[in-house]
Formats: structure tokens, C-alpha cells, sequence
């Protein structure tokens, strides 16, 4: 076995245990907004190290290229811009749609009103 493809199985693998920790731990918490919270670790790290791990095993076997780099590059900045975006909006419809949060999620900045 090759280094590039023992580089690219631990940092799939690694991608892909962030993943199955943040589903674990989101399946485990008290409220909706929690389960966003911890999600996070999946789409800022996970999916990023899964595709740094393709990237590496293309790389390893067929040769550096511009646009597998281009591509994965790309692909690794939606994955934030996007999963940041979508998680502050959904937590934000999730507490303005009335859903119970947990009293013991400690400080409830969006009850407060402005200034306080």
C-alpha cells in the first residue's frame, strides 16, 4: 500500500467519524437548537477532511492536477460558506418557530431584547 493511499484512508476515515460522532451526539440532544449546534463539527471538518482524503488519492494515483485541486478547493469552501449559512438560518426558524428549547441551553441571547 502506497502512502498517498494510507494518507487518504485516514483522513477519509477521520471525515467520516467526525460525521458518525456529530450524528451520534445530535441524535442524543435535548433540542433543536442543540442538534444544530453540534452538528457542526460534521460540515466545518468532516466533509472538508473527506474531501482533502479524495483529493490526496486522486492526486497519489493519477498525478497533481490543476483542476482536481480547483475542484476540490471549491467544492471545500461551499461546504463551509454554505453549511454555515444554512445552519445559522435553520437555528434561527427553529427558535422563532416557537419550538420548546431547553431551559438548562444557557444564554438565551435571542430572548433577550436588544441592549439588555
Amino acid at each position: 500500500m502506497a502512502v498517498y493511499e494510507i494518507l487518504a484512508s485516514v483522513l477519509i476515515l477521520g471525515g467520516a467519524l467526525l460525521v458518525l460522532l456529530s450524528s451520534v451526539a445530535m441524535v442524543r440532544s435535548r433540542d433543536a437548537l442543540q442538534m444544530m449546534n453540534v452538528f457542526s463539527p460534521a460540515t466545518g471538518m468532516g466533509l472538508p477532511l473527506v474531501v482533502v482524503g479524495v483529493w490526496v488519492h486522486l492526486t497519489g494515483r493519477d498525478g497533481f492536477d490543476w483542476w482536481v485541486l480547483a475542484v476540490s478547493l471549491v467544492t471545500i469552501v461551499s461546504l463551509v460558506i454554505v453549511s454555515s449559512l444554512a445552519s445559522n438560518t435553520l437555528a434561527r426558524a427553529v427558535y422563532h418557530s416557537g419550538a420548546p428549547v431547553d431551559p438548562r441551553t444557557d444564554p438565551q441571547d435571542l430572548a433577550r431584547p436588544p441592549g439588555e
